[in-house]
């Protein structure tokens, strides 16, 4: 998942480097990009997972004690905002949702550095 949460943090940087933070709330594009990355990113989550986990979220931020979120007409209606906020992100971005991440090519030179020093010290601790 944490592949889908930085795919969601660009969708979120490139759909904001030409929208306002003043005409669009933060809160639900920023579901709809964790939402949006899961499903890229072959990991799909449902919008309830997602909601639930900003709800704690932002409950711990205020110090408050986690409450279950309660299924009724108001989380509807933002399980609705942030389909739309979906719809928007995708019609910004043209469809264009192809994030190829750095993070996976520095992760595989440091996997392969790691693999030439543990086969040098195995090379020299086996010098007679």
């Amino acid at each position: 998942m944490s592949v889908a949460m930085a795919t969601g943090q660009v969708l979120f940087q490139r759909f904001f480097y030409t929208k306002s933070f003043v005409k669009h709330s933060m809160e639900h594009v920023s579901m709809a990009c964790v939402h949006l990355a899961s499903k890229i990113e072959e990991a799909p989550r449902r919008i309830r997972d997602v909601i639930n986990v900003f709800h704690r979220l932002r409950h711990l931020r205020e110090k408050k004690k986690p409450v279950p979120l309660i299924l009724d007409q108001e989380y509807v209606n933002l399980k609705n905002q942030i389909i739309k906020a979906e719809r928007r992100v995708l019609k910004e971005l043209g469809f264009c949702v192809h994030v190829k991440h750095p993070h996976k090519r520095f992760l595989l030179v440091g996997l392969v550095s790691l693999l030439n020093d543990d086969w040098r010290w195995m090379q020299m601790l086996s010098i007679p």
